[in-house]
């Protein structure tokens, strides 16, 4: 593939994203992630992906910094839906191009016991230069900060495009820490992705949170995102 051909790619993948909603879109060489723990093994057969991110709204952060909300929730799912959007187009043009790919749909659990998707949609962000893993386990990037949902493309598509990443830069702050709901975040210190989740925080408490909050639809569904909310880099005003 020549570097015009590879670029008109890019183009059309990322204004294809752009026309979905999706304000931020990363390319990944996927080989740093072998070794790390995933869902689907199967996602491994593709070397490389397209990341894109949807950003949450300032107004379901500020909904949700004080306690679990129904504009939160929703938000989750706008995200989830133009995400979803953007991965299909992706894939017609990809495929188009003749290279296999994928959606990896970020709702999809393949091991709900343990809250595993496909993929780490984090990682794959991260790995693009579009930002870094915080001491919440969240994406943060300079545009949104925490205030994003991922998606992401797996493909056989070389990707030609160096990207640098970006070390981590919470520092000091332990503002998610802090504020936590359930206390479950154990705010490790690491450069650009923990060795392990289970260092980042107690998924399996904050899951059975968030289930009991979506409910069995008696009620209206809530979510809590409070460590989306209160880090600083969300840029959030109470």
């Amino acid at each position: 593939m020549t570097s015009d051909h590879s670029d008109t790619i890019y183009q059309k993948i990322e204004a294809a994203a752009r026309e979905s909603g999706s304000g931020l879109v990363g390319f990944a060489d996927l080989s740093p992630l072998k070794g790390m723990l995933a869902g689907d093994a199967t996602t491994f057969e593709f070397p490389y992906a397209v990341t894109f991110a949807v950003e949450i709204p300032k107004e379901a952060a500020l909904a949700s910094l004080k306690k679990p909300s129904e504009e939160m929730r929703s938000a989750y799912k706008m995200c989830n839906k133009k995400l979803k959007e953007a991965g299909e187009k992706i894939v017609q043009i990809l495929a188009a191009e003749g290279y296999q790919a994928r959606f990896v749909d970020p709702a999809l659990r393949v091991d709900k016991e343990k809250l595993l998707g496909p993929i780490s949609q984090k990682a794959i962000a991260s790995l693009s230069g579009m930002g870094w893993i915080g001491k919440n386990g969240l994406l943060i990037t300079e545009e949104y900060g925490a205030r994003q949902r991922m998606g992401a493309v797996l493909t056989n598509m070389p990707v030609t495009r160096q990207a640098k990443l970006i070390d981590n830069q919470c520092g000091d702050c332990t503002a998610c820490v802090d504020r936590c709901a359930m206390k479950v975040l154990k705010g490790p210190n690491f450069k650009h992705h923990p060795e392990s989740r289970d260092l980042v925080i107690d998924w399996a408490k904050c899951g059975v949170y968030e289930a009991k909050l979506i409910g069995d639809g008696s009620k209206p569904e809530m979510a809590c995102g409070r460590c989306i909310s209160v880090c600083p880099f969300s840029r959030v005003s109470e």
